[in-house]
């Protein structure tokens, strides 16, 4: 455990962030033991949270805030299933020879004014020159790219064409098993992907509280609205660790908007798995690449 305050920061009177990648990579040979015993993912994020609440009232005799907390454990779910994904995918690849990654991505957020890039972080996965081609089907969404506002999914999973490209893939899989918060992975195909590679997006969440379900609702809404436009079959998948018999409904039946206003029964999600240990993944992963 740190004996510096690096787990935690005074953000203003009487209110802590807990920094939840340091307490992450602080424990992380502990969470790797873990996983390799097979521990389900509720039993390490408890972990994780006792861990975390025990530093806290030493430093500071008294529990960190709820909201705090929870968001922490957020943050630690994602990276685990990080961790998860990339063993599964690269021993896929191992196995068939294929070129499949999974990434996480930054938030989207305004752009520099002068930059050449797209709010949607989504959007900035594909080459620039795509948009600019009349040829090439991104250049459809050209005229309002730059209106498209949508959060980055929690994950991408794509197949990669570019066989060259297949040993710096499995290496940055591999590097990503083991430190799961970092971007270099989405680094290196940003900007260099076709429409063709991306197979599906990845909503994760420990549970779906009502007031923001439909978050990610709006995130698949508009990968699937850019996905008819483009004529593609992304798919968009639910992973809770939590599913509710609400989640279940709406998850299962809700349309498209853009269905709405082609009079078609357009799914707006395209299965929805519930997430306890790295063999919950893999029938995602499977169905992800199975097109």
């Amino acid at each position: 455990m740190l004996n510096d305050t690096a787990w935690f920061t005074q953000v203003s009177n009487g209110k802590f962030r807990i920094n939840s990648r340091a307490i992450y990579r602080n424990l992380s040979s502990e969470i790797v033991t873990k996983l390799a015993q097979n521990l389900s993912v509720s039993e390490i994020l408890n972990w994780l949270k006792n861990e975390t609440i025990k530093a806290f009232r030493e430093k500071y005799s008294h529990n960190p805030q709820v909201g705090a907390l929870n968001k922490a454990i957020g943050g630690w779910n994602e990276l685990i299933a990080t961790s998860l994904l990339s063993e599964i995918i690269f021993d896929i690849n191992q196995e068939t020879g294929v070129c499949i990654a999974a990434f996480s991505m930054p938030n989207s957020k305004l752009q520099i004014e002068g930059m050449d890039e797209a709010y949607s972080n989504f959007l900035n996965l594909f080459s620039k020159d795509s948009f600019a081609n009349v040829n090439n089907a991104l250049a459809k969404i050209t005229p309002f790219k730059d209106k498209i506002f949508m959060p980055s999914p929690d994950y991408i999973i794509v197949v990669i064409d570019n066989q060259a490209n297949a040993p710096i893939i499995k290496s940055l899989l591999q590097q990503q098993t083991i430190d799961p918060d970092s971007l270099a992975l989405y680094n290196f195909v940003k900007g260099k992907l076709h429409i063709e590679e991306v197979k599906a997006a990845v909503s994760l969440k420990t549970s779906n509280r009502p007031d923001r379900r439909y978050q990610p609702l709006f995130e698949a809404a508009m990968i699937k609205a850019i996905a008819y436009v483009l004529q593609q079959d992304w798919k968009y998948y639910m992973v809770v660790s939590e599913l509710t018999p609400a989640d279940r409904k709406i998850f299962s039946t809700a349309i498209a908007p853009h269905g709405v206003a082609l009079q078609q029964n357009f799914q707006i999600v395209d299965g929805t798995y519930p997430y306890t240990r790295k063999a919950d993944l893999m029938p995602l992963v499977a169905a992800a690449i199975q097109h």
